[in-house]
């Protein structure tokens, strides 16, 4: 009896054995991001206007649509590249632009360096003067100045337009450079987050440099645009 119920316990077991499922593996970061092609879905660009206070733009609405089906490629030996896709900006582009890349931190920061070249910038400059007398309804002239003419008791009336300075952004890409320290998150198979900062320049209007366009003109600042920027495999 003793050797019996030993027996049926070992059957028992190795049934039981049989009948588990083998543990699911998750792939890791590395694995993961060298599984697909990556292109950017989405994003901001967060820079500073001319009064200080930041303004968030939407990545996408800066780039050249040459550009808008580049995608990244993560090879194996840590080799990577940009591929231009069917859209090129120019004819004699080739395939692909080599980089290299490596992941630090358990995966919470990436480089992107030797010769990276995806990403966009936007550069601030001042239209100083924007007329907006027929904006009105009905038709008025913005503003009526009397002065006083050659002729003795005769006043002769001056049209004085209202002015504005009007703020615009406009696109560059940035040459290849080196970006140390991104850091990645959200990372799946369908997509991830790329968050970086680099050094920029802004204009500056504060203090006696704001208001009308007689005043000093803004002045050319260090500043760092911030970027958040999201990737989606296909």
């Amino acid at each position: 009896m003793k050797y019996f119920s030993l027996f049926a316990a070992t059957v028992a077991l190795l049934v039981a054995s049989c009948t588990q499922q083998p543990p699911t593996v998750t792939p890791g970061k590395e694995a993961i991001l060298r599984s697909k092609n990556w292109r950017i879905n989405g994003g901001t660009i967060t820079v500073k206007k001319p009064n200080g206070k930041d303004t968030s733009l939407q990545y996408l609405s800066y780039i050249d649509s040459c550009y808008s089906d580049n995608y990244l490629k993560f090879d194996s030996m840590h080799y990577g590249g940009v591929y231009t896709g069917a859209a090129k900006c120019n004819a004699a582009d080739p395939e692909y632009f080599n980089f290299t890349w490596r992941l630090n931190a358990n995966g919470q920061y990436i480089d992107l360096y030797d010769g990276f070249n995806m990403i966009f910038a936007v550069s601030q400059y001042i239209e100083p003067y924007h007329f907006d007398t027929l904006s009105m309804s009905p038709f008025e002239l913005d503003t009526l100045v009397g002065r006083l003419d050659t002729i003795p008791g005769f006043i002769k009336q001056f049209i004085v337009l209202d002015t504005i300075r009007e703020l615009k952004f406009s696109r560059y890409k940035i040459p290849g450079y080196d970006l140390y320290g991104a850091e990645i998150s959200d990372l799946t198979e369908v997509s991830f987050k790329l968050r970086f900062s680099f050094k920029t320049t802004r204009l500056d209007s504060t203090g006696w440099r704001a208001g009308a366009p007689e005043n000093m003109s803004p002045a050319v600042v260090n500043d760092t645009a911030d970027y958040e920027l999201i990737f989606g495999s296909f």
